[in-house]
């Protein structure tokens, strides 16, 4: 039991000391080099020996002696070449780091980075300075921002505006992480190409961007605002293209899309109080769903839906382009801009009024004898008191018109109208009728023709429902908008283009020809050929807007 045990046997050339931070790369084959790897981790390896140069007496050349150690295998049967060089070449190898060296690596990384999470822990200055990753926007970097902060939160602006973690200390950090990791926000989940839910970072930029959560009530899921808008650049830029196809390009996403417009929606709907009352024209999803696959807008976009389903005006109002740009008995051509003016932005057009655009050609007169009285335009209500209150109106005429200021020039006036009016027409119903329902080619039952044109020139008049009542003129309903999904500045387009180059309207005779252009006019220009920029956000929002109606799924047709 006391005898000595014998000491391990041990190949002592194959021995790596402690302080050696490299080994040969032919050790895990059993076949190590004697010599080794450098200080530096290079392959020394050459030849298996240094062959010696024996000179016996009476020898002048000498011959070459293998001088290959036993513990390397001996000296070699073929000896060295004849010049001198070793037979036995030795493979270079790729040298490895020992066991040690890897140890003391890992432990001087994990000592620096503990030193500088303490480091950063320490002072919350140094550790906002440490781990920002760049200047804020210059929106939020302003003073208007800091402001509208503090009326918010009561607090200054600082990162914790955004962040909720920059409130707290580095001993919240690991429960800030694990919080992060089930939003998301995991490495692995960052390297993932599907975007990214929301979380609460996104309830603070809700905090003042109220209203801008939802893009459509069918989206199959609340993205978080960071996905398109980067910040911590300086200057945000705008949302990449990329962002929008990730869901408009997925047949998966589109399909989770048509499901849910055709059942409840996930999420409230724009409150009533806050649509806008313009007048657009209404419209509602397709019955299957929303919507086709889009990769881009020059490939594979769909036409317009007001083009593609055959939407048409319905306006009661009648009106000819064809007859206004020329080719009707009009005294002259007209052109579009006299009656399409731009608004104050030059985006759209301003909504079409009498008063300003068709009042000079199509004057209200009924009294040929009396140029500059005209009935008034808008109420049918309001006209029919005015006929039936024809000396007051002759009246008022003659004293602010005429200039007549004497009372019995005045009641002569009025005289001598009264009986020009009753000589052009019978009574005063024949008047009214002729004011509410004569046009062009009107004949009364007399043979006599109207001395003008009346409302059904351009308007549907129907008669009055009840006896000594006013006839029913039907309201014009004319949309301002009617591609209300999509934006569009007319002033930029007036660059090199005229109305007409996208609006055909030289041969429309129909007030319900919408008149619009077709995608390929846009296509045009907005693609790789055209050389103008056919992004995404050319013309369309991501966010919902409060200025239209929400879509709502088509009604089902119910078989009669």
């Amino acid at each position: 039991m006391n005898q000595d045990r014998p000491s391990p046997e041990f190949a002592s050339h194959e021995y790596i000391r402690p302080n050696v931070n490299w080994e040969c790369g032919h050790t895990c084959e059993g076949c190590p080099c004697r010599i080794g790897p450098s200080p530096k981790g290079e392959c020394r390896a050459t030849y298996e020996c240094s062959p010696r140069l024996v000179t016996k007496p009476g020898e002048t050349k000498g011959h070459w002696a293998c001088t290959r150690p036993k513990s390397g295998g001996g000296k070699c049967e073929n000896g060295p070449f004849p010049d001198g060089t070793c037979c036995n070449a030795i493979a270079q190898c790729q040298p490895r780091r020992t066991l040690r060296s890897k140890r003391q690596r890992a432990i001087v990384f994990t000592c620096i980075a503990t030193m500088l999470l303490l480091f950063v822990g320490i002072s919350q200055s140094l550790r906002d300075d440490f781990i920002n990753p760049g200047p804020v926007s210059n929106i939020h970097a302003s003073e208007h921002f800091a402001r509208v902060h503090h009326q918010l939160s009561g607090e200054a602006s600082h990162c914790a505006a955004c962040h909720d973690g920059a409130k707290d200390g580095a001993d919240s950090w690991h429960s800030k992480a694990f919080a992060a990791s089930q939003k998301g926000l995991s490495p692995a989940e960052l390297l993932r190409r599907d975007p990214i839910a929301s979380g609460a970072m996104d309830q603070k930029c809700l905090t003042c961007h109220q209203g801008k959560d939802l893009h459509q009530q069918n989206m199959p899921l609340h993205f978080a605002c960071h996905e398109c808008h980067k910040e911590h650049a300086g200057v945000m830029p705008p949302a990449d293209n990329a962002y929008c196809i990730a869901c408009h390009g997925s047949a998966e996403l589109m399909a989770k899309s048509r499901q849910l417009g055709t059942s409840p929606h996930p999420h409230p709907p724009i409150d009533a109080t806050q649509r806008n009352t313009a007048k657009i024209q209404p419209r509602q999803r397709p019955a299957e769903g929303y919507t086709d696959v889009i990769t881009s807008f020059y490939q594979d976009h769909p036409e317009f839906r007001q083009i593609r389903d055959g939407i048409k005006d319905t306006n009661t109002l009648k009106f000819n382009h064809a007859v206004h740009m020329g080719k009707g008995n009009i005294p002259r051509k007209m052109d579009c801009i006299e009656c399409h003016k731009q608004d104050s932005r030059g985006e759209y057009q301003l909504p079409i009024t009498y008063a300003e655009h068709c009042k000079e050609c199509h004057t209200l007169q009924f009294d040929e004898k009396t140029p500059g009285l005209a009935l008034p335009h808008g109420d049918p209500y309001y006209v029919r008191a005015f006929l039936r209150s024809l000396n007051i109106q002759y009246e008022e005429f003659g004293r602010d018109v005429e200039g007549i200021t004497r009372r019995d020039d005045l009641i002569r006036y009025i005289t001598d109208k009264r009986t020009s009016i009753e000589s052009q027409y019978k009574t005063g119903e024949d008047l009214e009728h002729m004011v509410f329902f004569s046009d062009k080619g009107t004949k009364f039952a007399d043979g006599q023709r109207a001395a003008f044109t009346g409302c059904a020139v351009c308007h549907e008049v129907k008669p009055a429902e009840a006896a000594n009542a006013t006839p029913l003129i039907k309201n014009v309903g004319v949309p301002t908008r009617w591609m209300t999904l999509g934006k569009f500045d007319h002033s930029l387009h007036q660059k090199g283009l005229s109305c007409i180059d996208c609006h055909k309207v030289m041969d429309s005779e129909r007030t319900s020809d919408l008149n619009l252009p077709s995608i390929k006019s846009c296509i045009d220009c907005h693609s790789p050929k055209g050389g103008i920029r056919h992004d995404c956000t050319t013309c369309h929002s991501y966010h919902k807007s409060s200025a239209f109606e929400p879509l709502t799924p088509a009604p089902k047709k119910t078989a009669e």
